[in-house]
């Protein structure tokens, strides 16, 4: 009796192992067979994702697209890009209508509860953004106590502005752009994103600038970017990582975020 209860558990071990490994493969194989990646990202975000021409009807550009089209080239399958709200990405990926996620994304404890993260591929420091006429009374993160800021709703910046502004009122923004305007039109006092996406605002807007917003203390150390999929899907990852690898030994992410730029300043 007890032999055969060994025997059914060992059973019930080696299919799930092999279920699990054939789950591992599924996302790379369907991929692959479909012709197709499907990338989901939030296209207000320069220099890694944002439209051309300032319309949605345009053809999206930056860094996260440039690695997208790579990623595609190397599979031998077609890109289609979902341009999604931030804060629903990951809702989207978890339900399978898309297969990935680019979009400047900081692999967080949380985030990794929920999805599988590839190498760091782009590192970027935090900054505030203000309107130029308030650079004597804001120099600092302290100095926006008492006042309002803006995040991006699902955003990293959002959880760093809670715990590095105490004092400070917060409102969320499912768009970066509405979230700009507010800026402008004084509803914010500053708005809290990552230095090049702060840097391309302050190129089209020259009533606002761009302030790093470190504080002491060993969190302060940049942010990286990185590509997520589905939990699980450990073929599909480590292919990704070997794209990722290739592109930053040949500088590519450099020429990508440079080319970026350019862009932008033609917009």
């Amino acid at each position: 009796m007890i032999r055969k209860s060994i025997l059914l558990i060992l059973c019930i071990l080696i299919v799930g192992s092999m279920s699990f490994q054939n789950a591992s493969g599924v996302d790379l194989e369907k991929i692959k067979s479909s012709g197709k990646i499907i990338v989901g990202t939030s296209a207000d975000y320069p220099p890694y994702e944002f439209f051309l021409m300032n319309d949605e009807d345009s053809e999206l550009a930056g860094l996260d697209i440039d690695i997208a089209n790579v990623i595609g080239k190397e599979l031998g399958v077609k890109v289609i890009i979902k341009n999604l709200i931030f804060h629903e990405l990951f809702s989207v990926l978890e339900s399978g209508e898309v297969d990935i996620l680019i979009a400047g994304l900081n692999p967080t404890f949380a985030r990794t509860q929920i999805a599988d993260f590839s190498n760091i591929y782009y590192k970027a420091i935090q900054n505030m953004l203000i309107r130029k006429k308030d650079k004597k009374k804001i120099s600092f993160l302290k100095d926006l106590r008492g006042m309002t800021v803006g995040a991006q709703k699902g955003s990293i910046q959002g959880e760093l502005a809670l715990t590095k502004i105490p004092g400070a009122k917060f409102m969320y923004f499912d768009s970066i752009f509405d979230m700009v305007q507010n800026l402008k039109n004084g509803l914010l006092d500053a708005v809290i994103m990552e230095k090049p996406v702060a840097t391309s605002y302050v190129f089209r807007n020259n009533d606002l600038i761009s302030i790093e917003c470190l504080s002491s203390g060993s969190d302060d150390a940049p942010l990286g970017s990185a590509i997520a999929v589905r939990k699980g899907n450990r073929k599909l990852l480590k292919r990704i990582n070997e794209i990722i690898d290739k592109l930053k030994s040949e500088n590519k992410i450099y020429e990508f975020v440079e080319n970026a730029k350019i862009l932008l300043n033609k917009r």
